[in-house]
């Protein structure tokens, strides 16, 4: 296999034409890539085109950054289309896989262009987990050419005025719907709207007028308020362009667990992100804290100290300490790590659990609890 795709980088130095035929001493590799009828394929696309809008990829919930900028050439291929919906690809004509890259791929009743965000073996990687082993029904054709990509800025231009036409219709047939972004395939056989609502909508007239005037096949898709915020984008309370916006990255579970075991308050305004839900950057820190605060007491436990008893009302994993409150006086003791130990093998030390054996989390936010709840993915 070595020998085919070295014998696959000469064809592409050697040969500039269609028209130009192999020479008679081609290698036995390269004669196996042309009766594949792979060499028209070959000799017009070089190189790569890379996605300049394209961002890193990467995973909020273990941090994990799964770009792969070299070429490599990969069985499967996970691309993200204009949109930044993703779906997984073979890669049967071994088009040279890069991270960020356009390619041309085979869809239902038709063909569209999108980017590679992730080959070798991170796309083998999420084969298994994120699409259970289900093999991709379509393939990666080839590498774009210049009149492709033509043909993609031009789509992409007129997207905007497709979503300019179908919010008209919309308020014309007095429909609750926000229209987010429309995404034309690149042969223009389908046109994919999509939108918000707070229920679901009869949308046939509306499906019709689009049809009728787009003259294509229409696709109404509604998506989530964390799917409208990631193609939106904006700025998040940190000063800073959102991460689903600004970072090619996965959704994740995330629920007040994540904040609460942070010691974070129930406060609907810091934990909640302009999508509506609970901000996802809650699980960038959980695993270290969840790992750390094994090694402390819960919250609100009993710890007799020298000058008095008290409880703890705060534990900093990052500096080894706890804050203990005493009940004689509203100052606090700060306790290392290392004395708390020492305090719990003489026994001052009275772990308190709730009854679903989580710690208890005081907050003067707690009346914010039952909304944050409904914020939960």
């Amino acid at each position: 296999m070595d020998n085919i795709f070295y014998d696959k980088y000469c064809l592409f130095s050697l040969y500039k034409l269609p028209a130009q035929l192999p020479p008679a001493n081609i290698t036995q590799g390269a004669a196996f890539l042309l009766e594949s009828r792979e060499y028209p394929l070959l000799i017009e696309h070089i190189h790569p085109v890379i996605n300049e809008n394209f961002k890193s990829g990467f995973r909020v919930a273990s941090l994990k950054y799964n770009n792969h900028p070299k070429t490599d050439y990969s069985a499967y291929c996970e691309v993200v289309f204009n949109s930044q919906r993703k779906q997984l690809f073979r890669n049967d004509m071994m088009v040279d896989a890069c991270t960020g890259s356009f390619v041309i791929v085979e869809v239902e009743n038709g063909i569209d262009i999108g980017t590679i965000c992730s080959c070798g073996h991170y796309a083998c990687d999420k084969l298994k987990s994120q699409y259970r082993s289900a093999l991709p029904r379509f393939s990666i054709l080839r590498l774009p050419s210049l009149q492709d990509l033509e043909q993609f800025v031009k789509n992409s231009e007129d997207e905007e005025n497709v979503i300019q036409k179908t919010k008209s219709l919309v308020q014309k047939h007095n429909l609750e719907m926000k229209v987010t972004n429309a995404e034309w395939q690149f042969d223009r056989q389908r046109l994919t709207i999509y939108f918000t609502a707070p229920q679901r909508i009869d949308f046939r007239e509306l499906v019709r007028d689009l049809a009728r005037t787009f003259r294509t096949r229409i696709e109404l898709r509604q998506i989530s308020t964390r799917e409208e915020a990631k193609r939106l984008g904006g700025v998040g309370s940190c000063g800073r362009e959102v991460c689903c916006n600004s970072l090619e990255c996965d959704f994740c579970h995330v629920t007040l667990d994540h904040a609460r075991t942070q010691q974070l308050s129930n406060n609907v305004a810091k934990l909640s992100g302009y999508c509506g839900r609970l901000k996802c950057c809650l699980l960038y820190e959980f695993d270290h804290y969840e790992t750390e605060m094994k090694k402390y007491p819960p919250l609100n436990s009993l710890v007799e100290l020298d000058d008095g008893k008290g409880r703890i009302v705060k534990t900093d994993v990052f500096r080894d300490l706890v804050y203990v409150q005493l009940e004689s006086s509203p100052t606090y003791r700060i306790v290392s790590l290392i004395e708390l130990n020492e305090l719990f093998k003489l026994g001052r030390v009275k772990c308190h659990y709730t009854d679903n054996g989580k710690p208890h989390f005081k907050s003067e936010y707690d009346s914010d609890l039952e909304e944050l709840k409904a914020l939960e993915d």
